[in-house]
C-alpha cells in the first residue's frame, strides 16, 4: 500500500504527489525539497502546518472547519434554483457564519447570526440579475452592479480566511 495521497493537491506547488502523514497532516516532497526544509500541511483547509504544532494530528489553524466547508467542491444543482451553480455553503461577508441556501425562492439571504442580507450568488449587499424575476425581491436598480456568481476562494481572500 502506497503512502503517497494522490486525491491530495499541495497548496504550495499545486502537485498531487503528497504523503498522508497522522490525522490532517499531509508533507509535499515536492516543496520539502525546494524550500529545504520538510513541507507539512492540513488536508482539510489546505493551509501550511504551523511548525509549533508538529506534535499534534489535528490542525490548531483558525476556522480550518470553515475553510475546509468553502473548499469543497459541492454546488447547488436543482435546475429551477435561483443559486443553481453556486457552491453550496457560503461564509457570511458580516460574521463568517457557515450558511447554504434552500435553493427556493430569490437568491437574496439573510444570515440567522448577524442579520446581514446579501446575494447568494455574487455575495454583494445589493446586486443586479436580470436573468432572475421573483415578485418576492425588491425591484432592481438599473444602478446596481450585475450579478455574477463568485467563487468560494475569492471569498476566503476577501474575508481574510
Amino acid at each position: 500500500m502506497s503512502l503517497y495521497v494522490a486525491c491530495t493537491q499541495c497548496p504550495g506547488c499545486h502537485r498531487s504527489r503528497t504523503r498522508k502523514l497522522n490525522g490532517q497532516r499531509v508533507i509535499c516532497k515536492t516543496c520539502s525539497k525546494s524550500k529545504e526544509c520538510v513541507f507539512q500541511f492540513c488536508y482539510v483547509c489546505q493551509r501550511e502546518w504551523p511548525r509549533d504544532a508538529v506534535s499534534t494530528d489535528s490542525c490548531v489553524l483558525p476556522n480550518c472547519a470553515l475553510r475546509a466547508a468553502l473548499l469543497s467542491a459541492k454546488q447547488i444543482d436543482n435546475p429551477q434554483s435561483s443559486v443553481r451553480g453556486c457552491p453550496y455553503f457560503r461564509a457570511c461577508p458580516g460574521c463568517k457564519a457557515l450558511l447554504t441556501h434552500d435553493s427556493d425562492g430569490c437568491p437574496n439571504i439573510v444570515c440567522s447570526n448577524c442579520n446581514k442580507e446579501f446575494c447568494f450568488r455574487c455575495m454583494e449587499p445589493e446586486c443586479y440579475d436580470d436573468e432572475y424575476d421573483d415578485s418576492d425581491c425588491e425591484d432592481n436598480d438599473p444602478g446596481m452592479k450585475p450579478c455574477v456568481i463568485k467563487n468560494n476562494s475569492e471569498i476566503l481572500r476577501q474575508l481574510g480566511l
